[in-house]
Protein backbone atom coordinates (compact mmCIF):
# COMPACT_ATOMS: atom_id res chain seq x y z
CA UNK A 1 0.00 0.00 0.00
CA UNK A 2 1.37 3.27 -1.08
CA UNK A 3 2.15 6.48 1.37
CA UNK A 4 -0.89 8.46 0.20
CA UNK A 5 -3.66 4.81 0.31
CA UNK A 6 -2.18 5.22 3.94
CA UNK A 7 -2.81 8.70 4.43
CA UNK A 8 -6.39 8.41 2.70
CA UNK A 9 -7.26 5.54 5.00
CA UNK A 10 -6.47 6.91 7.91
CA UNK A 11 -8.13 10.04 7.03
CA UNK A 12 -11.30 8.25 6.40
CA UNK A 13 -11.72 6.63 9.58
CA UNK A 14 -10.99 9.68 11.59
CA UNK A 15 -13.95 11.10 8.90
CA UNK A 16 -16.01 8.29 9.82
CA UNK A 17 -18.97 9.25 12.00
CA UNK A 18 -19.05 7.77 15.44
CA UNK A 19 -21.55 8.33 18.34
CA UNK A 20 -21.06 9.98 21.69
CA UNK A 21 -19.08 7.46 23.38
CA UNK A 22 -16.13 9.37 21.31
CA UNK A 23 -16.84 12.53 23.11
CA UNK A 24 -17.00 10.63 26.82
CA UNK A 25 -13.56 9.23 26.08
CA UNK A 26 -11.70 12.78 26.85
CA UNK A 27 -14.49 14.36 27.98
CA UNK A 28 -16.08 12.37 31.06
CA UNK A 29 -19.34 12.75 32.15
CA UNK A 30 -18.23 13.82 35.56
CA UNK A 31 -17.13 16.99 34.08
CA UNK A 32 -19.87 17.79 32.61
CA UNK A 33 -22.26 17.31 34.85
CA UNK A 34 -19.58 19.37 37.12
CA UNK A 35 -19.72 22.55 34.59
CA UNK A 36 -23.98 21.82 34.94
CA UNK A 37 -23.77 22.37 38.19
CA UNK A 38 -20.71 25.08 39.36
CA UNK A 39 -22.61 27.65 36.70
CA UNK A 40 -25.94 26.84 38.48
CA UNK A 41 -27.46 25.10 35.09
CA UNK A 42 -27.90 21.98 36.66
CA UNK A 43 -31.81 20.80 34.77
CA UNK A 44 -34.14 20.52 38.58
CA UNK A 45 -37.05 19.48 36.45
CA UNK A 46 -37.33 16.47 34.69
CA UNK A 47 -36.76 17.59 30.81
CA UNK A 48 -36.42 15.44 27.50
CA UNK A 49 -32.97 17.75 26.81
CA UNK A 50 -31.50 18.07 30.68
CA UNK A 51 -28.45 20.96 30.68
CA UNK A 52 -26.15 18.10 30.43
CA UNK A 53 -27.27 16.75 27.02
CA UNK A 54 -27.27 20.10 26.21
CA UNK A 55 -23.60 20.51 26.58
CA UNK A 56 -22.97 17.19 24.49
CA UNK A 57 -24.95 18.94 21.93
CA UNK A 58 -23.26 21.73 21.65
CA UNK A 59 -20.04 19.58 21.21
CA UNK A 60 -22.21 18.07 18.63
CA UNK A 61 -23.19 20.68 16.55
CA UNK A 62 -19.48 21.94 16.49
CA UNK A 63 -17.98 18.66 15.48
CA UNK A 64 -20.98 17.95 12.78
CA UNK A 65 -21.52 21.43 11.42
CA UNK A 66 -22.49 19.50 8.26
CA UNK A 67 -25.75 18.51 9.82
CA UNK A 68 -28.89 19.70 11.47
CA UNK A 69 -29.25 20.51 14.85
CA UNK A 70 -32.27 18.03 15.10
CA UNK A 71 -30.04 15.56 13.21
CA UNK A 72 -27.00 15.94 15.57
CA UNK A 73 -29.72 15.12 18.48
CA UNK A 74 -31.10 12.45 16.90
CA UNK A 75 -27.96 10.93 15.98
CA UNK A 76 -26.27 11.31 19.55
CA UNK A 77 -29.57 9.54 20.63
CA UNK A 78 -29.73 13.12 23.70
CA UNK A 79 -33.18 13.47 24.49
CA UNK A 80 -34.81 11.30 27.13
CA UNK A 81 -37.82 9.15 26.28
CA UNK A 82 -41.72 10.88 26.14
CA UNK A 83 -44.13 9.78 28.72
CA UNK A 84 -44.50 7.30 27.25
CA UNK A 85 -41.12 6.00 26.88
CA UNK A 86 -40.46 6.07 23.29
CA UNK A 87 -37.42 8.10 21.93
CA UNK A 88 -38.93 10.33 19.64
CA UNK A 89 -37.70 13.03 17.54
CA UNK A 90 -38.06 16.25 19.63
CA UNK A 91 -38.70 19.43 17.93
CA UNK A 92 -36.53 21.88 16.92
CA UNK A 93 -37.60 24.83 19.15
CA UNK A 94 -37.27 22.15 22.03
CA UNK A 95 -34.03 21.51 21.20
CA UNK A 96 -33.28 25.81 20.49
CA UNK A 97 -34.60 26.19 24.19
CA UNK A 98 -32.60 24.08 25.62
CA UNK A 99 -29.56 25.03 24.12
CA UNK A 100 -30.55 28.83 24.68
CA UNK A 101 -31.42 27.67 28.67
CA UNK A 102 -28.17 26.76 29.19
CA UNK A 103 -26.27 29.38 27.85
CA UNK A 104 -22.70 29.81 27.51
CA UNK A 105 -21.20 29.81 31.68
CA UNK A 106 -21.23 25.91 31.47
CA UNK A 107 -19.38 25.46 27.72
CA UNK A 108 -16.42 28.18 29.31
CA UNK A 109 -16.07 26.28 32.63
CA UNK A 110 -15.88 22.48 30.44
CA UNK A 111 -13.49 24.29 27.94
CA UNK A 112 -11.43 25.54 31.06
CA UNK A 113 -11.32 22.07 32.48
CA UNK A 114 -10.38 20.14 29.44
CA UNK A 115 -7.31 22.38 28.84
CA UNK A 116 -6.49 21.66 32.54
CA UNK A 117 -7.04 18.26 32.33
CA UNK A 118 -5.61 17.22 28.87
CA UNK A 119 -2.55 19.14 29.33
CA UNK A 120 -1.70 16.44 32.28
CA UNK A 121 -2.89 13.58 30.02
CA UNK A 122 -1.31 11.62 26.96
CA UNK A 123 -3.77 9.18 25.56
CA UNK A 124 -5.06 11.07 22.51
CA UNK A 125 -6.22 10.04 19.46
CA UNK A 126 -3.60 10.50 16.71
CA UNK A 127 -3.87 11.56 13.13
CA UNK A 128 -0.55 11.39 11.03
CA UNK A 129 1.38 10.82 14.29
CA UNK A 130 0.20 14.16 15.89
CA UNK A 131 -2.13 14.45 18.56
CA UNK A 132 -5.37 15.14 17.86
CA UNK A 133 -6.33 18.28 19.99
CA UNK A 134 -9.10 20.55 18.09
CA UNK A 135 -10.32 20.89 14.08
CA UNK A 136 -8.98 23.55 12.57
CA UNK A 137 -10.96 25.56 9.56
CA UNK A 138 -14.55 25.73 11.04
CA UNK A 139 -16.46 29.06 12.11
CA UNK A 140 -19.07 29.53 14.61
CA UNK A 141 -22.14 31.79 14.70
CA UNK A 142 -21.92 33.96 17.76
CA UNK A 143 -24.62 36.17 19.99
CA UNK A 144 -24.41 39.72 18.21
CA UNK A 145 -23.44 41.47 20.63
CA UNK A 146 -21.27 44.59 20.83
CA UNK A 147 -18.27 42.58 22.67
CA UNK A 148 -18.73 39.78 19.68
CA UNK A 149 -18.83 42.26 17.04
CA UNK A 150 -14.67 42.28 16.28
CA UNK A 151 -14.85 38.67 15.09
CA UNK A 152 -16.66 40.10 11.99
CA UNK A 153 -19.15 38.68 10.17
CA UNK A 154 -18.12 36.62 7.20
CA UNK A 155 -16.49 36.72 3.57
CA UNK A 156 -17.21 38.82 1.03
CA UNK A 157 -20.68 38.42 -0.69
CA UNK A 158 -22.04 36.47 1.84
CA UNK A 159 -24.98 37.86 4.46
CA UNK A 160 -24.56 36.93 7.54
CA UNK A 161 -26.27 38.22 10.35
CA UNK A 162 -24.43 36.97 13.35
CA UNK A 163 -20.50 37.15 14.10
CA UNK A 164 -18.44 34.77 13.11
CA UNK A 165 -15.93 33.15 14.97
CA UNK A 166 -13.10 31.24 13.01
CA UNK A 167 -11.02 28.69 14.31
Amino acid sequence: MSEFSKELQITAEFCHERPIDVFSKHIPLEWVEEATQQTGRTSLRKRRLPAEQAVWLVLGIGLQRNRSIQDVCDKLELAFPDVDGKFTPMATSSIIKGKERLGDKPMRYLFKTTAQQWEQQSDFDEVCGLKLLSVDGTHFKTHNTEENQHFGFAQKGASVKYPMLNN
